[in-house]
């Protein structure tokens, strides 16, 4: 993994111990001296090459469901997803087609297949989804 610091310079860093809590990581790293303290990271990104990240069945990253076609189970395109939502509880797809918009939730009720090589969703039409 890399930070990069606010000039742009890229920190290369060996994770130790890493815990997960809610939805935020804390994590302990292999490096140590004085740079290292937590002022040293403020306000710095992080990168991950995504090939080391151990996803589990069904998970995805962001990246790889924005763009897919959302199909109902009936075959009718509702449209793209555009953006995702991260509501705490499940995200919620923003989907956009000839200028509507429709918030499809990321539920096993409602979507019945993630097909990244067709680069599509396909979605069991619940009453009100789409209205």
């Amino acid at each position: 993994m890399y930070f990069s610091d606010t000039a742009g310079f890229f920190h290369p860093r060996t994770i130790k111990s890493i815990k997960t809590f809610k939805k935020y990581c804390v994590f302990a790293l292999q490096e140590s001296g004085e740079e290292e303290n937590a002022s040293f990271f403020q306000d710095s990104l992080l990168y991950v090459k995504t090939e080391t990240i151990l996803l589990e069945e069904g998970e995805f990253f962001y990246d790889q469901i924005i763009g897919l076609s959302v199909i109902t189970t009936d075959g009718l395109l509702v449209g793209k997803v555009e953006d995702i939502l991260d509501t705490g509880s499940n995200d919620v797809y923003i989907v956009k087609h000839e200028g509507k918009e429709y918030l499809i939730p990321a539920i096993k009720k409602v979507v019945k297949k993630i097909d990244i090589a067709n680069k599509q969703i396909i979605i069991q039409v619940m009453e009100g989804l789409l209205d």
